[in-house]
């Protein structure tokens, strides 16, 4: 799932944007993956942002979304 995927890097996991990508792909996520391929990183803290909001996750995690590269 798309909130592992976060709380993985934000627990020190290794990130790479490629594999971020494929899965958000691979997870149906369109919106994170379009921004990932086609925005910059604050287009992809929006969709991830939003992503926690619309699935009533804990609104903390925006503030580690949002302190992070997401493109590199």
């Amino acid at each position: 799932m798309i909130i592992d995927k976060i709380l993985d890097r934000k627990g020190g996991g290794e990130y790479n944007a490629r594999h971020f990508y494929n899965d958000m792909v691979t997870y149906g996520n369109d919106k994170i993956a379009l921004a990932l391929d086609c925005g910059d990183n604050k287009d992809v803290q929006k969709q991830l942002n939003l992503y926690i909001i619309e699935n009533d996750y804990n609104s903390n995690i925006i503030e580690y979304i949002n302190s992070v590269e997401w493109i590199r």
